[in-house]
């Protein structure tokens, strides 16, 4: 009986599961649409985050000891190679100066050549410390730290203020090993910044790395892009005083936009009142680079989902103009995200199918089994 109860009990439990499950089914369709060949511009970027770094540096070190005298420039400022960003007590630097000046004089006299040679080093030494009581800037650029003020004590090799040349300035990213062969030195690119609302600037790619590196478990690939010093109003600007027409260049960049390569920059930044923000740019700013990988103009295309491979050979479904349709073999040039460029095959105005599937999912419920919602009693 004990038996018999547990077979009972165990038969129950499979009805009842049996009677509140749910059957899964998934149904796949073929979308098939029509595509007139026409000839565009082909355009594939890539797109990557970045740094902005500067190119050019000083950070201006103290060669001597002494007492700051005078600090000539403050964080922020303007300077120029050759600018005296500070000065420091040079009185005990004269008095060595003088007195290796004498003992050089007096060597001249003595007719010692090793002498003599021995007091102009030392005289040279004597010019050098005194010289270096002016702290010189050795590049054009912008002040960015200041870190002593009149009075202060600085030890010889204490860094006392740091030079940028806002100028030449380049974006520092990686790419990642399996977009590696696309990247090429030359390239050019726009950068935006998140910073900067409504700044979009060229790039070119200066630097590519030959060793590749492990970011995060990724196998990236360090490059460099040089920023351009201007940003799109002022290249409009600077293309119509070159004699280049700028309506073309305002259709240019459209056709960009519509291709996705400018989609990121505002209209404003099209017009001529457009206020330039270049300036703005500083070091350690993020940014989005789209790195313009191909550019083919006026060239045959076709969606990559109309073009079907076979034996290594490219072929797509071609719809006459009786409706009848047939498969023909073509040859394909370069691959976008959406196109393969016709090389040969197909004359522009046929029509190809484009085919996609879609999969939808239908969920039925079980009938109840019948008997399932017998109660057994022992």
């Amino acid at each position: 009986m004990r038996r018999t109860r547990w077979i009972v009990m165990t038969l129950f439990v499979i009805l009842f599961f049996a009677a509140c499950s749910r059957n899964t089914a998934q149904t796949s369709t073929v979308q098939v649409s029509e595509y007139v060949v026409s000839k565009t511009n082909l355009t594939d970027t890539i797109t990557l985050s970045g740094t902005v770094q500067a190119r050019e540096y000083a950070d201006i070190k103290s060669l001597v000891s002494g007492i700051v005298k005078k600090v000539n420039v403050s964080k922020g400022d303007t300077v120029k190679a050759g600018d005296v960003i500070a000065e420091l007590d040079d009185t005990e630097y004269r008095l060595a100066y003088i007195k290796a000046l004498q003992n050089y004089e007096t060597a001249k006299n003595s007719g010692s050549k090793l002498l003599i040679q021995q007091r102009e080093i030392e005289l040279e030494l004597a010019k050098r410390d005194l010289e270096n009581c002016k702290l010189l800037s050795p590049i054009d650029g912008v002040v960015i730290s200041i870190d002593v003020k009149q009075g202060d004590l600085v030890s010889s090799g204490k860094t006392i203020a740091r030079i940028v040349n806002l100028e030449k300035l380049y974006v520092s990213a990686s790419v990642d090993e399996v977009d590696y062969s696309r990247i090429a030195l030359g390239q050019v690119a726009t950068v935006s910044f998140d910073a900067i609302e409504g700044l979009t600037v060229g790039a070119r790619v200066t630097y590519i790395s030959s060793e590749a590196q492990t970011s995060q478990g990724i196998v990236v690939v360090p490059i460099e892009l040089d920023l351009l010093s201007v940003d799109v109003p002022q290249l409009r600007s600077t293309l119509s005083q070159a004699g280049i027409d700028p309506t073309q260049f305002q259709q240019r960049l459209q056709q960009l936009r519509t291709q996705g390569n400018l989609a990121q920059m505002p209209q404003r930044q099209l017009q001529s009142g457009s206020q330039n923000q270049s300036t703005r740019i500083i070091p350690g700013l993020s940014c989005e680079v789209n790195i313009v990988t191909m550019s083919k103009e006026n060239v045959l295309a076709v969606p990559i989902n109309a073009v079907k491979f076979s034996s290594g050979k490219a072929y797509v479904t071609v719809k006459k103009s009786d409706g009848s349709t047939e498969e023909r073999e073509i040859s394909v040039g370069v691959r976008t995200n959406n196109f393969y460029e016709v090389v040969s095959g197909l004359q522009e105005g046929e029509v190809v199918l484009v085919t996609g599937r879609t999969t939808t999912t239908n969920r039925t419920q079980q009938m109840p089994v019948p008997g399932a919602n017998i109660m057994f009693r022992p």
